[in-house]
């Protein structure tokens, strides 16, 4: 293996961490500002349409970034465009113009969903054979989004409209610093232009393999308490007396950064099953753990907070590893379009309409200090990831040597491993 161009790795890990601190300025407590601002029972229609938005636009700029335009230079548009629509929430939220702020925020979402999974996609297509050191890099991206829970919180603006100027900053140079990001040429630059390419479908024949199947299942269903604690987990912390939301959420990604050290050697040593499976009971555990807090258990918050750190790594991140192993480079960008889809996408919409449904039914507006109106909500997501974890139990099946690569034509790469999975698709 030749070694990697000097700088690749600060200069991706660079990318990485100015793209989580500019989302971690604004997403951990976006719902405790709009609570906090009378906007209570928009939470859930706002991520609604945000996950509306991560299922039209990444699909789509999959496509473009595979065959029409350089990865990064899509990247860098996309950000300035996004700082750009940033920089007009905060009135929105001050003037309570409910309607105006759903909007800015889903066309905003137009633009920066697709820019979660390209630092994926340009990390995997420059890290070639050297994929075990993206969870090195990923993790850059976590201490970034912990400092910027830190700058939050101790400035006083867990629950302020500010968090949007700030996350407009970091975009603004985010997008200027793309422009310098290696070339990421299209790889499937001069291949005949198909319909189906915007919406991904050069990926769908993964949709063949069980695995593929049981992972998406899990992901839909897993979503149900991640959008639970992503949408309202700042909200119910803040009603159970926490201070300083932003800076206890950030002992999250504090964990998630010390868990992505070591997950590298944890895949090894139990394979991605085992850690699948971990992921979801701890989500389990999470749930009925926030079941139990009462006021002034900073302690118990502080211990529920932490566990992000395998709920995330241990689930979304190794799903990304997993499904990039099962198609060849040339779909890589498409692939990892499709996850995100279905993770951010429908799961993400999925989960926004149970929680919200339950949310503005016992809660909504209402500024109630009583925890024990919050429990359907984490009943409902603790369910939700008990099917989770028993699926993956019973029909995900044990990891292969080595997955089979779906090649750009949609046949797989591997003759061998093609009938293994034709095999293991008539056995289910």
């Amino acid at each position: 293996m030749n070694s990697p161009p000097p700088g690749l790795y600060a200069r991706l890990g660079a990318m990485l961490a100015l793209q989580y601190f500019a989302f971690g300025s604004w997403k951990p407590t976006m719902g405790l500002v709009m609570s906090r601002n009378g906007m209570g029972d928009t939470i859930g229609l706002v991520f609604i349409f945000a996950a509306i938005a991560a299922m039209i636009s990444p699909l789509f700029v999959g496509a473009l970034a595979d065959r029409f335009f350089p990865a990064q230079k899509v990247f860098a548009v996309l950000h300035l465009a996004g700082g750009a629509l940033l920089m007009l929430m905060p009135q929105a939220i001050v003037n309570r113009e409910n309607a105006f702020f759903v909007v800015l925020l889903f066309v905003f979402m137009l633009f920066f969903q697709p820019t979660q999974a390209m630092p994926n996609s340009i990390s995997f297509v420059h890290l070639q054979g050297r994929m075990r050191v993206f969870p090195y890099l990923r993790a850059l991206g976590t201490a970034a989004w912990i400092v910027a829970g830190l700058v939050i919180g101790q400035s006083g603006l867990s629950a302020h409209p500010g968090i949007f100027y700030l996350a407009a900053g970091v975009s603004f140079v985010l997008s200027a610093y793309s422009f310098t990001l290696p070339a990421t040429p299209p790889l499937l630059r001069g291949k005949e232009f198909r319909l189906g390419d915007m919406i991904g479908a050069g990926a769908f024949p993964l949709f063949k393999r069980r695995k593929f199947v049981v992972l998406i299942v899990c992901v839909l269903l897993t979503f149900i308490p991640v959008s639970t604690y992503n949408d309202y987990g700042a909200t119910y912390l803040d009603a159970a007396g926490v201070e300083n939301v932003a800076t206890l959420m950030s002992l999250g990604q504090a964990a998630e950064f010390l868990v992505m050290l070591l997950l590298p050697r944890l895949l090894v040593k139990f394979g991605s099953r085992k850690i699948l499976i971990i992921g979801a009971l701890t989500w389990v555990l999470r749930c009925l753990l926030f079941l139990t807090i009462t006021h002034g258990q900073v302690w118990l918050a502080m211990t529920v907070v932490a566990l992000h750190g395998i709920t995330t790594d241990f689930f979304m991140i190794v799903i990304y590893m997993y499904v990039d192993r099962m198609v060849a480079p040339a779909l890589a960008s498409q692939a990892q379009a499709l996850v995100f889809f279905f993770q951010l996408g429908v799961g993400s919409l999925l989960g926004a309409v149970v929680a919200s449904s339950i949310y503005n039914s016992v809660i909504g507006n209402a500024t109630t200090s009583d925890l024990s109106a919050w429990q359907p909500i984490w009943l409902a997501a603790a369910g939700a990831a008990v099917l989770s974890a028993l699926i993956i139990i019973f029909f995900l099946g044990k990891d292969a040597p080595e997955e089979a690569r779906l090649g750009a034509d949609g046949a797989d790469s591997n003759p061998e491993n093609s009938e293994r999975d034709k095999k293991e698709q008539e056995a289910s």
